[in-house]
């Protein structure tokens, strides 16, 4: 089923009118368009000229390039389970028109623990056959392709992925490397790297078979050359940290170590118990790290397709807005309109951007973002525009 492209539009910090960047029939709207993509452009300029850029992505990023969505996951579920998926949903409490994978595999977890062994030991099947699909389905990039009827190739699927990096990575020497949050346990941010040459620091040592040890977060890469007395830091590195696990994930006596082909991930799998879950290693870690990012000074985060629905997620974020005063937050979303409102999923952020928290939202698709991005060029051009011509101002009116 086709969905309509929403309005590409904005709402700024301090207002409550949406300002439309697509243009229409006459020339006080093109002008008044044109006007909002500038300030756009000087809004983002301003972010990835922050000391500490921070980007988080959720399930919406890959949905818009033919991941699987939640519905969808519930209706391979429903499919694939047909002869046992409505004696599962009725035994273990979950109404079968409530079309919420993360509330039934919830429902299944508690119910396990208070049902005889029988009916636990389907559960547990039927538990597991569901991870399957979950896992099949973030594994599998080209078979999004397939599924959307089209016959596209890795590198298609994340051409936005690797754009969007070739934006936000390049920086300064002298700044922090860009670090990356994700919720999504595929490989997209990692196929796109490798496609553009962009070495990661994830966490896993370079020992086969790579391992996880948190004090490579620590480590950078350098280019030391023999007729230079200093080391020169390698150009377009980040730092990758996958909250809630991935499909090359492999739990073993060792540890947990890099392994593509594994039949088991370690995967935060959607369901209520996650929150516990994200205070065991190596999600801890991960953990750790974004709560002490958000709390950095001149940080500046980017969401890119969070819909607000992790609490343990949710929580730093609001406590940087009320806490760090030197921190911004853009969120990118196929449809905050119908979120930000009291009563809504998205009624606290909504709250707190009226109040007047650093707050910007652009209403627009994963795919057409990247190209609203600068250049870190670019950015550190018109920055450097935009203060001349302050100075411009002053000297004048001192004149």
């Amino acid at each position: 089923m086709a969905t309509s492209t929403p309005e590409q539009k904005c709402l700024f910090q301090y207002e409550s009118n949406w300002y439309s960047l697509m243009p229409g029939e006459s020339d006080e709207s093109k002008r008044a368009a044109e006007q909002t993509k500038q300030r756009l452009n000087d809004h983002l300029s301003s972010m990835l000229l922050s000391q500490n850029l921070l980007l988080l992505f959720g399930s919406g990023a890959s949905v818009a390039v033919g991941g699987p969505s939640m519905q969808a996951l519930w209706d391979e579920a429903a499919d694939s389970q047909k002869t046992v998926f409505k004696e599962i949903c009725d035994s273990v409490g979950h109404p079968i028109d409530k079309n919420d994978i993360e509330a039934l595999l919830s429902c299944c977890q508690g119910a396990q623990a208070f049902v005889e062994k029988s009916k636990s030991d389907k559960i547990k099947a039927f538990i597991e056959a569901i991870e399957g699909i979950i896992r099949d389905r973030c594994r599998n990039l080209e078979k999004w392709s397939k599924d959307q009827g089209k016959n596209q190739t890795t590198v298609d699927i994340i051409a936005h992925h690797s754009m969007l990096l070739s934006r936000v990575v390049p920086r300064r020497q002298d700044l922090p490397r860009t670090r990356v949050f994700t919720t999504n346990y595929d490989l997209c941010l990692e196929f796109a790297a490798k496609g553009k040459r962009m070495p990661i620091l994830d966490g896993f040592d370079l020992i086969t078979p790579r391992t996880f040890d948190g004090r490579w977060f620590d480590y950078d890469f350098v280019r030391r050359s023999m007729r230079e007395g200093s080391p020169d830091f390698l150009e377009s590195v980040f730092h990758l940290y996958k909250l809630h696990g991935s499909v090359d994930w492999h739990r073993s006596t060792d540890g947990i170590v890099r392994d593509p082909d594994t039949k088991t991930p370690y995967l935060i799998y959607p369901r209520n118990e996650k929150f516990a879950l994200s205070f065991e290693q190596p999600f801890l870690e991960m953990m750790s790290r974004f709560q002490m990012a958000l709390r950095e000074k001149d940080t500046a985060l980017l969401l890119i397709g969070f819909g607000f629905n992790d609490h343990h997620l949710n929580q730093p974020i609001y406590h940087a807005l009320a806490t760090n005063p030197n921190f911004k937050l853009l969120v990118v979303d196929h449809a905050p309109v119908e979120k930000l409102a009291i009563g809504r999923s998205w009624e606290k952020l909504y709250l707190l951007q009226q109040s007047g928290a650093p707050i910007d939202v652009i209403q627009m698709d994963f795919k057409d973002f990247p190209a609203f991005l600068p250049t870190y060029s670019k950015a550190r051009a018109s920055n450097t525009q935009d203060k001349a011509a302050q100075l411009l101002k002053v000297l004048s009116a001192k004149s």
